[in-house]
């Protein structure tokens, strides 16, 4: 019999649980996350930024790229002397979309980034649009971000040599659109230094972030490379959240592992192997520390239903980034409730089942006791 009303229990308990699953399945409904007001912010700051880059390649004489279709002055050129890798202009247009501010907004609060923490990033310059919506996303969350911008930039990314990443980000930050600054600055590329770079146009480059007082570090050693940086995290933060933009070395590692990890939040569930060609996604990861990696573009516009490169962009606010589903908390809290009692009740009858067994034991006994002995 405790058997039978044990596996009675269990059996109310799963229709219990698939009643009020289907119930709250069926109330669902979509609403805005508790975050948009400042997915809105981070949106309107990064479309002020974008608006100012545009100035800024107007200035230098820069002309607007012909796959710029929105004209958000944040696409370069197929190619220059500073071009390190091969890129999608596709993901390059969607990236620059005001909404990627409340896209980064979301990923950190999902990393579990909260106002107050402090993020580390590594920015490469083939995503420009993306970096700057991680600072706009940061700043309107009231987040410290230690950021690490680098030179090189694939096709169609800040590959213009008149105006690298590192100089928008000084520039939008001496014009107050922007609050952070690159703790250190990188020419990136091959070795993180530039080897396969114009040299030429290398020198220009230097001498200019010198100029702008940047600190620029240039460390051909890997392994020195990864120590300065994550000495520069440790010192200036700890940091909460690691986010990778774009493919620099030092973030994927020597053979790119870091990319096959994932896009959009890592969590550090199992830890990678790390060996001597690993990246900073990698350690982080071991250190128990998320990661956001952003580079598989289309991926990741898939995975928060985004659009990819459409040729008219939805209206502010009104992108599936914005919200998400909520469920009726009644049917969820009957179903724990009610599944919590059912379970009590088994154990209450698992621990009466010795005791009245033992009871049974001695009256079969007496029962079955040759009256002769007696």
């Amino acid at each position: 019999w405790r058997t039978r009303r044990i596996l009675l229990a269990l059996t109310l308990i799963l229709l219990l649980l698939l009643a009020c699953g289907g119930m709250a399945w069926r109330g669902r409904t979509e609403g805005p996350t508790e975050y948009y007001e400042i997915q809105l912010q981070a949106s309107r700051q990064l479309e002020r930024c974008f608006a100012a880059v545009k100035g800024y390649k107007a200035e230098v004489g820069i002309p607007m790229s012909g796959e710029d279709l929105h004209q958000t002055g944040m696409i370069g050129q197929s190619y220059t002397g500073i071009t390190t890798t091969l890129g999608a202009v596709e993901a390059k247009r969607t990236t620059a979309w005001p909404e990627m501010g409340a896209l980064c907004v979301r990923l950190l609060y999902e990393a579990g980034v909260r106002p107050g923490d402090t993020v580390g990033a590594g920015f490469s310059g083939s995503f420009p649009g993306m970096d700057l919506a991680l600072v706009a996303a940061c700043e309107s969350m009231d987040v410290k971000l230690i950021c690490i911008a680098s030179v090189g930039a694939s096709t169609y990314g800040a590959n213009d040599p008149e105006l690298t990443l590192p100089e928008m980000l000084w520039r939008l930050k001496r014009d107050g659109l922007i609050q952070t600054e690159s703790a250190m600055v990188t020419m990136g590329g091959s070795g993180d230094v530039g080897r396969d770079m114009d040299q030429e146009l290398a020198g220009q480059i230097r001498a200019r972030l010198l100029a702008c007082g940047l600190n620029l570090v240039e460390e051909a050693d890997f392994q020195k490379n990864l120590a300065l940086r994550e000495e520069l995290y440790r010192t200036e933060g700890p940091i909460r959240c690691f986010v990778a933009v774009g493919g620099n070395i030092t973030s994927m590692g020597e053979e790119e592992r870091g990319i096959s990890l994932g896009q959009g939040v890592l969590h550090p569930l199992r830890s990678p192997q790390l060996d001597e060609s690993s990246g900073l996604v990698q350690r982080y990861l071991a250190q128990g520390v998320p990661v956001i990696n952003l580079l598989n573009i289309k991926k990741l516009t898939a995975d928060y239903g985004l659009p990819f490169d459409p040729a008219d962009w939805p209206e502010e606010g009104t992108s599936a980034v914005y919200f998400h589903m909520q469920y009726p908390k009644g049917w969820l809290a009957l179903g724990t409730a009610g599944s919590a009692a059912l379970l009590l009740w088994c154990g209450a009858v698992r621990k009466c089942k010795g005791a009245k067994g033992k009871g049974e034991i001695r009256r079969e006994r007496k029962e079955t006791e040759d009256p002769d002995d007696r």
